[in-house]
């Protein structure tokens, strides 16, 4: 059954919570999101696992760590950040780097682009200032629910996503099925 929107809104919300946890805590503790399950809203997919999601998202987001160009637009976000605008300073960062195409091959989807760089832009800024964390959590779910929700729920929902950083452009539905899915598959 595919997601509605306000399932695909609730996973985006959960995901983002894995993805800015604080690494240094012991993922076992009781104090760690990763050890507590919630049930999702009416229409949420039973095999949705946001700490797994949230993994492949952060392998692919890591990698843009080191380029320059990507550190550079961080940068600039915190100038924008500091006059307090930081949704809008997130947007216009986001969308400023998916058009230069420094970090991104060709044959990525778009939509691909913007959940890679929101998600690196995100976590880099929750790195590096952790005062900002929680501000950094209600403008990436304002930015990739507003910006993405609706293709993610096309696609039938985060656990149906390629997120490998190659799905080609167009259609991705018409090139794979739900069982290669790196996503739906590894469901433990």
């Amino acid at each position: 059954m595919a997601p509605n929107q306000k399932a695909v809104e609730w996973q985006t919300n959960e995901i983002i919570k894995y993805l800015l946890e604080d690494e240094d805590v012991d993922s076992c503790s009781p104090c760690s999101m990763s050890y507590l399950e919630t049930d999702g809203p009416t229409g949420s997919d039973d095999n949705f696992d946001a700490a797994q999601i949230a993994g492949k998202l952060r392998s692919i987001a890591d990698s843009l760590n080191d380029n320059v160009a990507f550190r550079a637009a961080v940068n600039e976000f915190k100038k924008e950040a500091a006059h307090g605008a930081i949704e809008a300073a997130f947007s216009h960062t986001v969308k400023a780097v998916c058009q230069s195409g420094v970090p991104h091959s060709p044959d990525v989807s778009p939509e691909l682009q913007l959940l890679k760089t929101s998600v690196a832009l995100g976590r880099l800024v929750a790195k590096s200032c952790p005062d900002l964390r929680a501000q950094v959590v209600d403008t990436m779910n304002a930015f990739i629910t507003r910006n993405l929700g609706g293709w993610i729920t096309q696609q039938g929902g985060w656990p149906k996503l390629i997120i490998s950083g190659v799905t080609p452009k167009g259609n991705a539905t018409d090139r794979r099925d739900d069982a290669a899915s790196p996503l739906s598959r590894q469901k433990t």
